[in-house]
């Protein structure tokens, strides 16, 4: 049941009337949530329903003992490994399975492994790392274990979060379920605000941008450079917009059901470093990798060499989280490289940490343009198709610059990168964030511009009035 289909919308709507009386009766409240939770996960494949049930029973059994365990490391292990392998066997086998096959084929053996037939669950990344936060902080003694079990599936399953995060570790969700869950007429406001906003990233930038990127990307040998190149600036910001727009919308359906989650996206296109880009993008993310990956293989506090070498294996691994495939791997290790080097090189070169506007700038083209090189990794199907991306902008000609289809495409990207600015600086934006009435308007008239008349100029106060 993805976000934008009008079966959601009709599901949400009828929870958010559900969830309303039922305030006064918390336990009837959470099962309802819960139900709501377990059939929008269904709608993809009931039957997969029994791999987050069986998450749930053994990671609230194994917080329940980690306390008073004798081995708690053992409890540990445990609940890593079968939040891990379930997430091997269903989103890696496959692909192990491929370069196994592919190995033994470019050496001139006949072995061959089977591809097991498996259908990859959709959200087991999210609830995957949401349930082993549970169990990694009550070992580190950070979270009491949680003996309501209501209360930890629905942690676990709460329907907003499922789909594409953001990633709510068990003791932000706690949190908010231990409070009032009251919203006031703010709250409601920011939330349509996130909804509406929400959408329109979605369905109107991201998925028109798609038009430009897909094309090229699917086959970069029918086309030039000019075509290339807009398709990988386009690529930025449709995932940009594809992912944060559906952030928004969860967040935006969260609050007006009483939860608040965490900010995921911060104008990351306005980083001056790899490091701060890594601050901006995906946040929920990046601090779990670096809570729970990063500082346990032991951070900064190893020397120079070790920093790097677990910059560069949280990255790899970050990338291969992404999706089954080399091309991700490439991406987080082009990621670790960049962090690696800024480390070890660009932090300490006084001129290229100026504080003047020149140096900031440098800074955040450098950034961007690195950032959408790696883009090409992840978007490619392929390692030969990055190669041909990569072949096309080698070549640089100015055939086809006239063109008006470039030209429009030029300018939307313009106007995109001006907004990131914009949304991250502007003065204005801060003062209608008091008031948000405003910006749900401005919502709605953006929303009704975009699908009668798509333009560059809708962009620029689209992501302005963002908060």
């Amino acid at each position: 049941m993805l976000f934008t289909s009008l079966h959601f919308v009709v599901f949400f709507l009828v929870v958010l009337a559900l969830n309303q009386p039922l305030r006064r009766w918390p336990v009837a409240q959470k099962l309802m949530l819960l139900a709501a939770s377990y059939y929008f996960y269904g709608q993809w494949e009931w039957h997969y329903l029994l791999l987050i049930w069986f998450s749930t029973i053994v990671d609230y059994a194994i917080g329940l003992r980690l306390p008073v365990a004798r081995h708690p490391r053992r409890l540990i292990a445990l609940s890593v490994v079968v939040n891990l392998g379930f997430l091997a066997i269903f989103k890696y086998a496959n692909w192990l399975i491929d370069t196994i096959n592919g190995t033994a084929g470019a050496l001139g053996s006949a072995f061959h492994v089977t591809p097991i037939d498996v259908l990859l669950p959709v959200g087991i990344s999210f609830y995957t790392f949401q349930s082993l936060s549970y169990t990694i902080d009550v070992y580190r003694r950070e979270l009491p274990p949680r003996r309501n079990l209501l209360d930890y599936a629905l942690a676990v399953a709460f329907f907003p979060q499922l789909e594409a995060g953001p990633i709510v570790r068990a003791k932000e969700f706690f949190h908010e379920l231990d409070g009032s869950q009251r919203i006031d007429a703010g709250d409601v406001q920011r939330a349509l605000v996130l909804i509406a906003l929400g959408y329109v990233k979605k369905l109107v930038f991201a998925d028109n941008l798609a038009l430009i990127a897909d094309p090229v990307f699917d086959d970069p040998s029918a086309h030039g450079f000019w075509d290339t190149l807009l398709a990988v600036y386009a690529f930025a910001f449709q995932i940009y917009c594809d992912f944060s727009g559906y952030t928004d919308i969860a967040t935006g359906c969260a609050l007006l059901l009483g939860i608040r989650f965490p900010l995921n996206f911060n104008h990351p296109y306005v980083a001056e470093s790899l490091q701060e880009f890594w601050r901006r993008w995906h946040i929920t993310l990046s601090r779990w990798l670096r809570d729970y990956l990063y500082i346990a293989l032991g951070g900064s506090r190893r020397g120079s060499l070790r920093t790097y070498a677990n910059l560069m294996i949280t990255m790899l691994l970050g990338g291969l989280w992404h999706g089954a495939s080399w091309n991700f791997v490439i991406w987080g290790g082009i990621h670790g490289l960049y962090l690696s080097f800024e480390r070890a090189v660009l932090f300490r070169l006084p001129w290229w940490n100026g504080s003047n506007r020149a140096a900031r700038s440098l800074r955040i083209l450098v950034t961007f343009h690195l950032v959408c090189f790696a883009w090409i990794f992840f978007r490619a199907h392929t390692f030969q198709q990055s190669r041909a991306i990569l072949a096309n902008l080698a070549h640089p000609s100015l055939d086809g610059f006239s063109s008006g289809d470039h030209l429009g495409i030029a300018l939307l990207v313009l106007a995109l990168f001006t907004a990131q600015f914009l949304g991250a600086y502007g003065k204005l934006k801060e003062r209608l964030a008091r008031s948000p009435g405003p910006l749900f308007a401005c919502a709605v008239a953006l929303a009704a511009l975009g699908v009668i008349w798509f333009t560059p100029a809708a962009t620029i106060p689209f992501i302005y009035f963002q908060f």
